[in-house]
């Protein structure tokens, strides 16, 4: 594989991630979907020797999420599998690939739903086994995940103690966004939630202002976390 075709294959990369972002931004489905097609279509046109490759796989299984939240029935359940494959092949190119670990376990709760119930919990141990592999690449960076995860299981204990190590590592989504989350819809009624709620936005004792001010840097666009290590950020310039 020379020199140029490495280079080039990286700028067909960005075009693609430019197209995915262009996407997200459309209210048209039709049109999103459209955008969609055509990155994947870059995605897949990367030869696996080359080494644009694995961020090429890696965002393939994204945009398949994407896609997948814009389809439904046994459309979004393939466009699911298909995208839990493409995150399955960059774990086994890098083992500590934190952003697939990730979006493979958000892709898996969020396939759990749409299958019989028979598959479900399969489907959901897979998720938690995905989201353990984050946390011992990053520590705490699958709280979140598995708060939802216990929620959707019943167990508002533990729920809240995930939910509570999410705060302390600051790797909580916006609060409209845990507020709207389907998975955290039942813990919702939990004397604790509002509670907890209110604590998000409480000043941390001791806290120096300007560590306040630190931004987290978020690679994955799709999990219900934060990454604050930059080396996993998604390049989408």
């Amino acid at each position: 594989m020379g020199l140029f075709d490495s280079i080039s294959s990286k700028a067909k990369v960005k075009t693609a991630n430019k197209k995915v972002q262009a996407a997200r931004a459309m209210k048209d489905k039709e049109q999103a979907n459209k955008l969609f097609a055509e990155a994947v279509a870059i995605y897949s046109s990367i030869a696996s020797d080359n080494a644009a490759f694995k961020d090429a796989l890696y965002n393939w299984g994204v945009t398949l999420l994407y896609m997948a939240r814009l389809t439904e029935g046994a459309e979004a359940i393939a466009m699911y599998e298909e995208a839990g494959k493409r995150f399955s092949y960059c774990l086994v190119a890098k083992e500590d690939y934190l952003a697939a670990a990730l979006d493979w376990s958000a892709a898996l709760m969020e396939l759990a739903p749409l299958q019989e119930e028979s598959e479900r919990e399969a489907t959901y141990a897979l998720a938690k086994e995905k989201m353990m592999i984050a946390n011992g690449i990053q520590e705490g960076v699958a709280s979140y995940n598995l708060a939802c995860l216990h929620a959707v299981h019943g167990d508002f204990d533990a729920c809240k103690t995930s939910l509570e190590a999410a705060l302390a590592y600051k790797n909580l989504p916006d609060e409209e966004e845990i507020l709207n989350d389907a998975d955290m819809q039942v813990a919702k009624t939990q004397d604790w939630f509002e509670d907890f709620i209110a604590s998000i936005n409480a000043p941390d004792e001791g806290e120096d202002e300007s560590e306040s001010d630190e931004v987290d840097e978020s690679g994955v666009e799709y999990s219900k976390n934060k990454i604050k290590k930059s080396k996993y950020k998604t390049n989408y310039d």
